[in-house]
């Protein structure tokens, strides 16, 4: 691997940029920094720009590099067949390319051609046994199939090796969720907030997990028999909603959350519920999940928690431009405590922007409201206050 590479495999992108522009500059036709841009470009969905790019490395001839790189291109533009060519030709060129057994698995996979996704997906994992998305998908895929116990050891493999990796937590637990094993399923995500403390999509899994784990099978039961005897009652569907995403039921929450909408019948509740499942989309839909939290804070003028969700939405949106998302965080989350100031998590959340966008001073006031009250001291906001006070103190 060329140290441009390394810089990219690290995930030192924009240093990777820095360096490849560097060497362009001295050697316009570097095929080497000339594939790292094009791969750059294809993180930033800059589809023609990458396509210049590898025209510019293929000069000198085609390899598996650039070949990768016309597969990412095809791939991102929905030309699955052309996409498999690329990635086939690259194994021919180079069996051991562990990239290109997965994509190829990722084509099969939307191909519905499952075996052989799975065949692709295994031999990717095996190639490169240390990259997480890689034994994350193959066990995506096992549990698809069938192999739930392959896809669930699969699973906890990745979360031993990777422990800050969100996404295995949370399939993971849908997983056990689905086959009615929830205390497991709430050790997985209560395993995964050791590691990343109060992440908001592992605190959001579980507080829909320990309202289910009451009794899922009944509760579950009984929110289908009330819907189904009141499809037109929001609440009654947004209830089942809830309960459904616990089963890590995605898209039959979605189609729910669609037909409601659909017939002017769409609750708050419903529409987050809704960007929940836009944003466990792969990859995640914000822009969806933003439109639907907006939905929701116009359904209830009144209501708190979209626009509190919606602030941590964009807390954790990655962009083009570092914190872009920021000042609108801020602007949403005093939105969520002007609607009901006595809520701890908003004030909370907004001390976390503010501490981010280097308001110290206004993040410390905010932080102080929460302390002001009434939480016991085992209360995980409050005690995310404490920690955050310090913090600051420190800085």
């Amino acid at each position: 691997m060329n140290p441009l590479e390394k810089l990219l495999a690290a995930g030192q992108t924009a240093q990777a940029q820095a360096e490849a522009k560097k060497v362009l500059a001295r050697q316009p036709t570097n095929r080497d920094a000339l594939v790292v841009l094009a791969k750059l470009a294809l993180l930033e969905g800059k589809l023609p720009q990458a396509e210049e790019l590898v025209a510019k490395a293929e000069a000198q001839g085609a390899t598996a590099d650039t070949l990768l790189v016309r597969a990412n291109v095809a791939a991102q533009k929905g030309q699955l067949d052309a996409a498999l060519k690329a990635y086939q030709q690259v194994i021919a060129q180079d069996s051991r390319r562990a990239e290109a057994h997965f994509g190829r698995g990722m084509m099969l996979i939307k191909q519905d051609k499952a075996a052989q996704a799975l065949e692709a997906l295994t031999k990717a994992a095996q190639l490169d046994p240390t990259n997480a998305v890689f034994r994350y998908r193959l066990g995506q895929v096992q549990l698809e199939a069938g192999k739930d116990e392959e896809g669930l050891a699969t699973l906890r493999e990745v979360v031993a090796q990777q422990p800050r990796f969100v996404p295995a937590y949370l399939s993971l637990s849908h997983a056990l969720a689905s086959r009615d094993e929830l205390t497991e399923a709430r050790r997985v995500l209560e395993q995964g907030l050791k590691a990343l403390p109060r992440h908001p999509r592992l605190l959001a899994a579980l507080t829909v997990l320990a309202m289910a784990l009451r009794d899922l099978n009944t509760s579950y039961k009984s929110a289908s028999a009330l819907a189904a005897q009141r499809p037109r009652d929001p609440d009654a569907q947004a209830n089942l909603a809830q309960l459904m995403l616990a089963r890590g039921q995605f898209q039959q929450v979605l189609h729910l959350c669609r037909t409601m909408d659909s017939l002017g019948l769409a609750n708050e509740s419903l529409k987050m519920a809704e960007a929940t499942c836009y944003e466990a989309e792969e990859p995640p839909a914000y822009d969806k999940a933003v439109a639907a939290y907006e939905a929701a804070m116009g359904l209830a003028p009144d209501g708190w928690r979209a626009a509190n969700n919606l602030g941590q939405l964009l807390l954790r949106m990655p962009s083009e431009q570092e914190d872009q998302h920021l000042p609108r965080a801020v602007t949403v989350l005093e939105e969520a405590i002007r609607r009901d100031p006595k809520q701890p998590e908003p004030h909370l959340n907004l001390a976390l922007a503010l501490a981010r966008s280097g308001q110290q001073a206004r993040a410390l006031e905010q932080v102080k409201k929460v302390l002001a009250l009434p939480l016991s001291e085992e209360n995980p906001v409050r005690q995310e206050a404490v920690r955050l006070e310090q913090a600051l103190g420190k800085a």
